[in-house]
This record gives C-alpha cells, sequence and structure tokens, in this order.
C-alpha cells in the first residue's frame, strides 16, 4: 500500500550561501524573514588555514533558491559584504 507522501521528496534543502561576518548573518536573515522563506543555517568547523574565523552557511529549500539568492545578492552588494554563493544540494542526508 503507498500512501500520498511516498512520492514526495524529503532532502530538497540546498546551500546558499557562505557568510564570513555576524553583521552580514544577521543581515540576511531579516530579509529571508521578511520575505516568509524558510531557512536554517549551520557552522562548520572553520579549517586550520583558514583566513575567515566565522563561517555560517544558510540552507533554504529548492523551491525559494531564486528568491533566497536574490535577496542575499541585494543585501551584499548594496553593504560589500563578503558572501560565497554555494548553490548546491546539502550533503548531509537525514534519512
Amino acid at each position: 500500500m503507498q500512501t500520498i507522501f511516498t512520492s514526495l521528496k524529503v532532502n530538497n534543502e540546498f546551500e546558499l550561501c557562505e557568510v564570513y561576518s555576524q553583521e552580514c548573518k544577521d543581515r540576511i536573515e531579516q530579509g529571508l524573514l521578511q520575505e516568509r522563506i524558510s531557512y536554517f543555517m549551520h557552522y562548520p568547523k572553520p579549517k586550520l588555514f583558514s583566513r575567515h574565523k566565522y563561517v555560517c552557511v544558510f540552507c533554504v529549500n529548492e523551491n525559494s533558491l531564486d528568491a533566497a539568492a536574490e535577496i542575499v545578492h541585494e543585501i551584499c552588494e548594496n553593504d560589500n559584504y563578503e558572501v560565497k554563493f554555494l548553490e548546491r544540494p546539502n550533503p548531509t542526508s537525514y534519512l
């Protein structure tokens, strides 16, 4: 017996961008919340010779990827924050 949830795709989170400052993270959070875009963040361990002490990765749903990327572009261009766009599937498997 199959239910309607059998064909539902569960792992559809994409890593949107890497942020290197607390202030930029706060601004992106505000922008995503204003547009009602669901997101989550994770903080990878800093690498030994990394030049960035603070790293935060924003992840969004695949359906919201374009709208979220537009918001981040707008915020970063206006305030000259350093951000690395990833736009790749989240490698973490929850199943």
